[in-house]
């Protein structure tokens, strides 16, 4: 298949590789605000969305099946500069066991509150230090038809490969916001949202819980709970039931199980 590509990296000293090597660095991707995404269901889903690429780098030699050339086809219908990469070169900026010879380099959005609408059901990662567990946030919320996801304090990075990869791409569909808590807090009041705490030693279970149309749902880090800011506003504390003593469920578990409650 013709690829159309423009270049071939196949030294491990190339500049463009190193730049796309530092991007590992949560400091560089902030400052050049471009992130990159490895995968072919990730690069699906971004290729579909309104986010603006710059380059895709592919290596043949890892393409899984056909799909990726029906892929890499409609980059090439989007006129997206195309490289090919070297096999060692692939793997070098790989974040993958296996990879499958799929990458992209994109830019990333303003995701602060004045750049942001909502609507619908809104879940609020607070203070999620690990990248796995907003990515896993965001496939789950995508699946309960919640379109709506913000980072409060900016702890964790949207744009983490490993979000991007946990999430399996569905953070390119869904509407992203990451801002201080007092910003996001005056977002969600100013939309007549109902603010939902997750907090295991609440006295009110979720289970039976009705909320109402519009409601954000707070999720707290493992290691430090909710925020205090959350607390000093008008909200409705929540716990989910809990058997065998068991009194601490990892946090993208526990927004799963609260999601589901809340929306079924």
């Amino acid at each position: 298949m013709n690829t159309s590509a423009s270049k071939s990296i196949t030294s491990l000293n190339n500049p463009e590789l190193k730049f796309l090597i530092s991007l590992a660095k949560n400091k560089i991707r902030k400052t050049e605000k471009k992130s990159l995404a490895e995968g072919y269901r990730e690069n699906n889903l971004l290729i579909s969305s309104n986010y603006e690429i710059d380059t895709l780098y592919i290596c043949e030699d890892l393409f899984v099946g056909d799909n990726n050339y029906g892929l890499v086809n409609e980059f090439n219908k989007k006129n997206i500069r195309i490289v090919t990469l070297s096999k060692k070169v692939f793997e070098a900026i790989s974040y993958r066991d296996k990879p499958d010879g799929i990458l992209s380099l994109f830019l990333q959005k303003n995701l602060s509150v004045h750049k942001s609408n909502i609507k619908g059901p809104v879940l609020v990662a607070d203070q999620i230090e690990k990248p796995g567990n907003l990515g896993t946030m965001i496939r789950t919320a995508k699946s309960l038809g919640i379109d709506n996801i913000i980072c409060s304090d900016e702890i964790t990075d949207f744009y983490n490969p490993n979000v991007i990869r946990a999430s399996i791409g569905h953070l390119f569909s869904m509407n992203i916001i990451s801002d201080s808590i007092p910003n996001v807090i005056e977002l969600l009041t100013n939309n007549d949202y109902q603010i939902i705490l997750l907090d295991p030693d609440a006295e009110k279970l979720i289970n039976d819980f009705k909320p109402e149309k519009n409601f954000a749902l707070v999720i707290g880090s493992e290691q430090y709970g909710i925020s205090d800011d959350w607390k000093n506003m008008n909200h409705e504390n929540l716990k989910i039931k809990s058997e065998n003593d068991v009194d601490s469920i990892n946090a993208s578990a526990a927004a799963a199980i609260a999601m589901w409650e809340l929306t079924k």
